[in-house]
């Protein structure tokens, strides 16, 4: 007998992340399960599950939450990184990786000199394959570095 489990990433918590980190950005750092309810198109039971979900998550997705005994999460504040990473507004290491091969590709097909046409098109496959991790790891190093790490 397999047990089934409705998928809520999608059509529900992803939404309700997008709906708290957008208003948080617009008013003060914070949103409450009111205020979504009001952006949103779900019942305030499944803002609030979501919110438990999303509030359970590891890295953070907020600096900090409240809970009410018997409701789970009303408030969420301050959106961290990861949050704005998984919605897509802030970069991760491979949607970087990612970019600097297209743009490495474009500018191969705009290149009207076939010696640098040719490098170009040779590092963006390199780059875009086998030199993926190395990349990858260039980039996050940046990310870190503008972000304050060492």
């Amino acid at each position: 007998m397999s047990l089934m489990v409705n998928p809520t990433w999608e059509e529900r918590d992803l939404l309700v992340l997008r709906a708290a980190v957008e208003y948080c950005e617009d008013n003060n750092d914070y949103a409450e399960v009111h205020h979504l309810r009001g952006r949103l198109d779900l019942s305030e039971r499944d803002i609030r599950k979501a919110l438990n979900a999303l509030c359970a998550e590891t890295p953070k997705l907020f600096q900090n939450y409240w809970h009410a005994p018997g409701t789970g999460v009303i408030r969420v504040e301050r959106p961290t990184g990861e949050a704005r990473r998984r919605l897509g507004l802030w970069p991760t290491p491979e949607t970087l990786a990612d970019r600097l091969v297209q743009a490495m590709t474009q500018a191969a097909e705009q290149e009207p000199d076939e010696e640098k046409r040719g490098r170009l098109k040779t590092a963006a496959s390199w780059f875009g394959n086998a030199g993926r991790d190395v990349l990858v790891d260039v980039t996050a190093a940046v990310i870190n570095r503008q972000m304050g790490g060492a």
